[in-house]
């Protein structure tokens, strides 16, 4: 059997490694640098092991806990989670504390964010079309200036209305100021994967699960070459046939048959290498896709008590400082002594930056005025420190970037056993876990051919948060789960709608009672109270049942009303044959029959006043 090449030795490309070797199934892993890990290495210098940044270990995938645990078994330990967001001179604890927000900002400001949250919530915007929207729609605007739009601008160097609402909806899933306030509150029970208290992390940084993977595929005879990068990618007729490698030190090339490629390394970079070359839109699509690069400045600060944060977020435009790591408060085994703290520095810029070619010198200089300015350093002394340039760290979620890599994904899938895994190899914003999960079921794709759709993994339409790996057995559970799910989310919604309708009847008969109170003919009365009644259970269904917005609201009433009036008219029907032609009373009869009409009235407004997809479409076109 031909081996399968496996182009970059980050988090997806050795999940995949571990994972086909533990099937048997022979790889060759290649990676550009002399050390495995990707952006999760972690490296040495004066005795402490550091890491490119925070690289927490949790997740909800059980794939991934299974690789996590048989890797490192014992080799792990427990993480208390401190993170801080630094703003206005002060810090805030992240997950929120009510009484420490409140405190800080003071009560006019609280005031602020909490209306202006309400206004977003009883006036949404239904589609967000970037990042601003996204999150206002989420938080309200006041919390978006406060703790959102300087941090992310200095992230990606554009302003936030330029950058997807994709993002947003893939970094900040299942967060929202309500439940953040009621985690403050009550505490997390970590189903908000951004609240989570504690994590598991490596005994000797994030880099050992990496390490210990080149371990187990050099005992079982599978070739991993370092300090080589990727030439060429050759292919025929959707099959990818041979790998053209350079060993950077020897400069010596070499091309080598394959039975299958999965590619980390950059995509933009891929379609270059591919021979035969691709067609020119598609080259003009990896062309147009961008990426932001990280520096890393890291300094050794004589002083082993700093601050009790893993990580910080630096939410202040005086600094270009964007995020603090103290290694001190992870693994203690990643330090030589407890008197000194090791911190490293994120700055965030595009190539053509100024700060991308500044001395490292100047960097340092720089990271440690940052640190003065904010309060984290006083008069501590700085012993040691160093710099790492990390190219096309984050990719832009920004411009035509959904077509280009609609392009690029249907070009792809051409290909039989080319496939596309991580952060750099799909253009996805992955986290750690993400990444791997990639990997494992890029392996899966090797051993059963269209398993997964490896574009799907991390997506804001099919968010694999909780995923297991696809067996015959799993699917039924979680279709049965489905199903009773849709059966109670259908029984609250009908629940809600029963409640809204009620305050509308309430609205309509007290308007009318108000109206002729006043001397207006009843007829008026009744028109004006059952219009104001219908218009009110229009905006209470529409906002606190169904959720459904289309762009005409004033088309998406006219549908309510329609549908309103032939449940008016159905309840007339059957008040006359239960009364004139079975002989009921009034009384039961009109029970009956305003249950049998509330049934059929939420039928009718979900399928038609607040459904979705192409009716819509094609009513609105």
């Amino acid at each position: 059997m031909k081996p399968i090449y496996i182009l970059g030795a980050g988090p997806a490309g050795l999940a995949a490694a571990y994972t086909l070797t533990r099937q048997g199934i022979p790889v060759v892993v290649v990676e550009r640098d002399k050390r495995v890990g990707g952006l999760a290495k972690s490296i040495e210098y004066k005795g402490f092991i550091l890491d490119f940044g925070p690289h927490r270990f949790f997740t909800k995938l059980s794939p991934v806990v299974k690789l996590w645990n048989q890797v490192l078994e014992k080799d792990q330990v427990t993480v208390n989670r401190l993170t801080r967001i630094y703003y206005g001179g002060k810090y805030f604890s992240y997950p929120l504390q009510a009484k420490q927000v409140l405190s800080a900002l003071g009560l006019l400001e609280t005031v602020k964010i909490l209306s202006s949250y309400v206004k977003v919530r009883l006036f949404p915007k239904p589609q967000p079309e970037n990042f601003s929207e996204w999150v206002i729609g989420k938080f309200g605007r006041r919390l978006f200036e406060i703790f959102f739009e300087s941090y992310t601008e200095k992230l990606w160097g554009i302003p936030c209305t330029e950058i997807s609402a994709d993002w947003a909806a893939q970094r900040i899933k299942g967060l929202s100021l309500y439940k953040a306030v009621v985690n403050a509150l009550l505490g997390n029970d970590g189903k908000v994967k951004t609240l989570i208290d504690q994590f598991q992390f490596p005994r000797l940084g994030s880099g050992q699960l990496y390490d210990k993977i080149a371990d187990y595929l050099n005992q079982h005879q599978q070739p991993l070459l370092l300090n080589t990068e990727v030439i060429e990618v050759h292919h025929n007729d959707g099959q990818a046939t041979h790998v053209t490698v350079r060993n950077r030190e020897t400069k010596e090339v070499q091309t080598f048959s394959c039975g299958g490629v999965i590619s980390s390394i950059p995509l933009t970079l891929l379609v270059e290498q591919l021979k035969t070359a691709p067609p020119q839109p598609v080259i003009e699509s990896a062309r147009s896709l961008k990426f932001r690069n990280t520096i890393l400045v890291y300094l050794i600060i004589d002083d082993g008590h700093l601050f009790p944060d893993n990580w910080l977020y630096i939410n202040d435009p005086r600094v270009k400082l964007g995020r603090v790591t103290n290694f001190a408060n992870w693994s203690p085994e990643m330090l030589p002594n407890n008197y000194q703290t090791p911190l490293c520095c994120e700055y965030w810029c595009n190539f053509d930056d100024q700060l991308w070619n500044c001395p490292e010198e100047d960097l340092l200089h720089m990271a440690q005025a940052d640190l003065i300015k904010i309060g984290l350093l006083q008069k501590q002394q700085v012993s040691g420190g160093f710099v790492v340039r990390l190219p096309r760290t984050y990719p832009i979620y920004a411009g035509n970037y959904k077509a280009s890599l609609a392009t690029l994904e249907e070009y792809f899938k051409g290909f039989q056993n080319l496939q596309l895994v991580g952060r750099y190899g799909a253009f996805k914003y992955n986290n750690q876990d993400h990444s791997l999960l990639m990997g494992i079921l890029a392996a899966e794709n090797v051993i059963t051919p269209g398993k997964h759709n490896l574009w799907n993994v991390n997506s804001d339409s099919e968010y694999v948060e909780e995923a297991e790996a696809e067996t015959p057995t799993t699917v039924a559970a979680v279709s049965r789960k489905s199903r009773r799910r849709q059966a109670i989310a259908t029984l609250r919604q009908f629940g809600g709608y029963l409640l809204t309708g009620g305050s509308a009847t309430v609205v309509d008969v007290l308007v009318f009672s108000l109206l002729t109170q006043a001397g207006i003919w009843y007829v008026y009365a009744l028109g004006i109270s059952y219009f104001l009644g219908l218009s009110t259970n229009f905006w209470l269904s529409r906002r606190f049942v169904f959720g459904i917005y289309w762009r005409n609201w004033l088309m998406q009433y006219g549908v309510f009303a329609t549908v309103a009036l032939n449940s008016l008219l159905a309840n007339l029907g059957l008040l006359q044959l239960l009364i004139n032609e079975l002989g009921w009373s009034p009384t039961p009869a009109r029970l009956v029959s305003a249950a049998c009409v509330a049934l059929i009235s939420f039928t009718g407004h979900k399928l038609y006043s607040f459904s979705s997809g192409d009716r819509i479409s094609s009513w609105e076109s």
